[in-house]
């Protein structure tokens, strides 16, 4: 964005603002029972609301929320009865998403759209890392990466 501050005849000031959302950084082992990748927003979001998570390289539904039901036929066949959301999201804000089972295939970025009658409003990033787990060949012992 850019900023200018006029007098009557002058130009006193021009700034220009850089505003950038540092992503959240989650991470979870693999063979935990899940991971909630968070993003909590204003509570009582109205109108007609859809939530969309989707990941990235490669790009996937993971999840999408319209106005009141979940939408599991457009989620990619990878999330199919891995995903939850809190079923009073629209009143407490809370958008975040549970992945069950999470495994190293699942470890990327995901980002949470939310948009209202076809307008865009919020996003949150989350970047995952699930940690696995290799055998070394040499020691024959594990070591978690």
């Amino acid at each position: 964005c850019r900023f200018f501050i006029y007098t009557s005849e002058n130009l006193l000031l021009s700034m220009f603002v850089v505003l950038s959302v540092i992503p959240v950084k989650v991470e979870v082992e693999e063979g935990e029972k899940s991971v909630q990748l968070p993003f909590k927003t204003t509570k009582y979001l109205s109108g007609e609301i859809q939530v969309i998570w989707e990941r990235y390289e490669p790009f996937q539904k993971a999840h999408v929320f319209t106005n009141g039901p979940n939408q599991y036929e457009e989620q990619h066949e990878v999330y199919k009865g891995r995903t939850v959301m809190n079923k009073d999201l629209l009143e407490t804000g809370d958008l975040s998403l549970t992945l069950k089972q999470p495994t190293e295939r699942d470890s990327g970025e995901y980002k949470c759209l939310v948009w209202r009658k076809g307008n865009f409003i919020r996003k949150k990033t989350v970047l995952l890392k699930v940690k696995g787990w290799f055998v070394c060949l040499f020691a024959g012992l594990c070591d978690c990466i």
